[in-house]
C-alpha cells in the first residue's frame, strides 16, 4: 500500500518536470511542419499532406518561392536553391512566428531538399530545424541532368540537379537530424477502366488532366529514365544518389515513381519522425 504523502509527491515531481519543459520551450505537441515542393512544381502537390498533418494535429505550411522581378523565370519552379535558401530565412521565420513555436521540422521533395540544405548551411549556428525530411531528393545529383540540362528551359534549377553541382556539397548543420527516402520504382497494373485495352501503373499514374501536354512528357521522360539510369531509381533519381550512405538517416524506400512520392508510403514513413 502506498502511503497519500508518497502519492503527492510523485504527481508534484510530474507536474515541475513537465512545467519545466514548459518553460524551457519544449511543448510535449509535434513540432509544426513546413512542407517544400521540388524542380517544376508548386506547393500543391503537398494539398493532402497538410490536410493529414493538421487532422493529427500538427501544424504544417506548404510553401511558395517568390518571383524575381528582374528575370523572366519562374522563381518558384525553376529557382535556383540559392534564390530559395535566401528566401528560406524569413519564411522559416515567419512560420516559427506563426506557430509560436521555436523549432520546425521540415519535410522536402525532390530538390526541394537541396533548396533546404543549403539554408541550413547558410545557419549552421541555427537549432530553428529540428528534423529535414528529404523525399527523392538528388544529394548526389541525377546523371540525367548531366545529359539533359542543355535542353531543359526550367532553369536555373536543373544546374543544381547535376552531379557536380556546389549545392551538393552544402555543410551540414549539426542542430538538425538529416533524414531520407528513396524508391526504387516498380510498376504495379491495373486495368484503366472505362478502356479496356488499356492499364495504369498505380505506382506512376496518368496526369488528372488528360489536356496536360507537360505532365504526359514528364511521365514519359521518367519511363525513359527508368532505362537509361543504371541500378534502383525512380525514374529521375537514383536511390545511391538520394540516400548518399553514410551521411544521413534512411526512412526505408517505397515503390513509387518521382512525381508519385506523397503517397501513403512516403507519409508513414515520415510520420514516425514528425510525430516525436
Amino acid at each position: 500500500m502506498i502511503c497519500l504523502p508518497t502519492i503527492t509527491a510523485v504527481i508534484t515531481t510530474n507536474y515541475f518536470f513537465s512545467y519545466l519543459s514548459l518553460v524551457k520551450g519544449q511543448p510535449e505537441d509535434p513540432l509544426p511542419v513546413l512542407l517544400i515542393h521540388g524542380y517544376r512544381s508548386t506547393n500543391e502537390v503537398w494539398d493532402e499532406w497538410v490536410d493529414r498533418l493538421e487532422n493529427l494535429g500538427i501544424e504544417a505550411e506548404a510553401v511558395s518561392f517568390e518571383d524575381d522581378p528582374t528575370t523572366a523565370i519562374d522563381e518558384d519552379e525553376c529557382g535556383s536553391a540559392e534564390n530559395h535558401a535566401a528566401q528560406l530565412n524569413q519564411l522559416v521565420a515567419d512560420f516559427k512566428e506563426e506557430t509560436e513555436r521555436d523549432e520546425i521540422n521540415i519535410v522536402t521533395h525532390s530538390k526541394g531538399g537541396l533548396d533546404a540544405r543549403l539554408y541550413l548551411a547558410n545557419n549552421t549556428f541555427s537549432d530553428d530545424v529540428a528534423n529535414l525530411i528529404m523525399i527523392g531528393t538528388p544529394n548526389e545529383g541525377s546523371p540525367l541532368a548531366d545529359r539533359y540540362y542543355f535542353q531543359d528551359d526550367c532553369k536555373p534549377a536543373v544546374f543544381d540537379l547535376i552531379t557536380t553541382a556546389p549545392v551538393l556539397r552544402a555543410e551540414k548543420n549539426d542542430h538538425t537530424v538529416y533524414n531520407t527516402i528513396a524508391s526504387n520504382w516498380i510498376s504495379n497494373y491495373e486495368l484503366f477502366l472505362p478502356f479496356w485495352w488499356g492499364a495504369e501503373d498505380v505506382n506512376c499514374p496518368y496526369p488528372s488532366n488528360w489536356f496536360d501536354l507537360e505532365g504526359w512528357n514528364f511521365l514519359t521522360f521518367q519511363y525513359n529514365g527508368r532505362i537509361e539510369i543504371a541500378g534502383p531509381d525512380d525514374g529521375i533519381v537514383p536511390v545511391w544518389s538520394v540516400e548518399e550512405p553514410g551521411e544521413f538517416a534512411s526512412l526505408g524506400q517505397t515503390d513509387n515513381c518521382h512525381t508519385n512520392m506523397f503517397t501513403d508510403d512516403e507519409f508513414d514513413k515520415a510520420i514516425r519522425v514528425l510525430l516525436n
